[in-house]
């Protein structure tokens, strides 16, 4: 059965996607039953998803996703570096910082000093990045690890934020939409816990590249009396920036 599983799991890898009828034909000799208990298995030691009628391979929504990932860390570098530079300078040695997920928090994440932080984070590219340091301390969030980007979110995730202290919240979003004030993000769950970490902080910072203004997505996770400042770049609207200031929150 060891060999079997192997040369599926090969066959699956190599075509990225399948359905259960190219499966039949690739292994003509082994049943359709036997065959679904075969990809249940693969499922269960995380090597393959399965969909309606077939499955794909982990390896390839990994390879997808890093794609996807290096794509968007690509965006706005110049901007996104400005941004991490000024944020780093906002938070104290030594500290715990939980820092959200996102292209420009991943930025911020390598420009961290290699200090004695005690970091949390529900994304696992920043966790990475993290521990390449030697000083700081690196706790993931336990939960529902979402298959699009990496990130855990769910009640589990919830409780653990419940558990901890946090100094410092480095958050990001994926639009602001500048008539309500009101930072968004594209998906229920995240929103949830990125509520959940900003009530928690005693100081939140949020970064925003001028890329993000008035990007409508379907969730608003909070506003601008939210938080303690906004980091932006040099292309930010001035006129936006002062209204900001203007409500209370500082703008770097």
């Amino acid at each position: 059965m060891k060999d079997r599983l192997f040369h599926l799991k090969e066959f699956i890898d190599k075509n990225g996607k399948v359905t259960l009828h190219e499966l039949e034909c690739a292994f003509p000799n082994v049943s359709s039953m036997t065959l679904r208990r075969d990809l249940s298995r693969l499922e269960e030691a995380n090597a393959v998803l399965k969909i309606p009628g077939g499955a794909i391979s982990v390896d390839s929504v990994i390879k997808t996703k890093e794609a996807d990932f290096a794509k968007r860390i690509k965006f706005n570098t110049a901007e996104k570096l400005e941004i991490a530079e000024k944020a780093v300078k906002l938070v104290e040695r030594k500290s715990c910082i939980f820092i959200d997920g996102g292209s420009t928090t991943t930025y911020f994440a390598r420009a961290l000093p290699d200090d004695n932080f005690y970091v949390l984070t529900n994304a696992m590219v920043i966790a990475e990045t993290i521990l390449v340091k030697e000083k700081p301390t690196v706790s993931l969030l336990g939960g529902d690890l979402k298959k699009n980007n990496f990130i855990t979110v769910g009640q589990s995730c919830l409780d653990f934020i419940d558990k901890v202290n946090i100094q410092t919240a480095v958050m990001t979003a994926t639009g602001f939409l500048k008539d309500i004030g009101g930072f968004t993000c594209g998906n229920q769950a995240e929103a949830d816990v990125k509520r959940k970490v900003i009530k928690k902080a005693d100081n939140v910072i949020l970064l925003l590249d001028s890329s993000k203004v008035n990007k409508k997505t379907p969730y608003t996770f909070a506003s601008l009396k939210d938080i303690n400042c906004m980091v932006v770049d040099s292309n930010f609207s001035k006129e936006l920036k002062q209204s900001i200031q203007n409500s209370g929150v500082k703008v770097y």
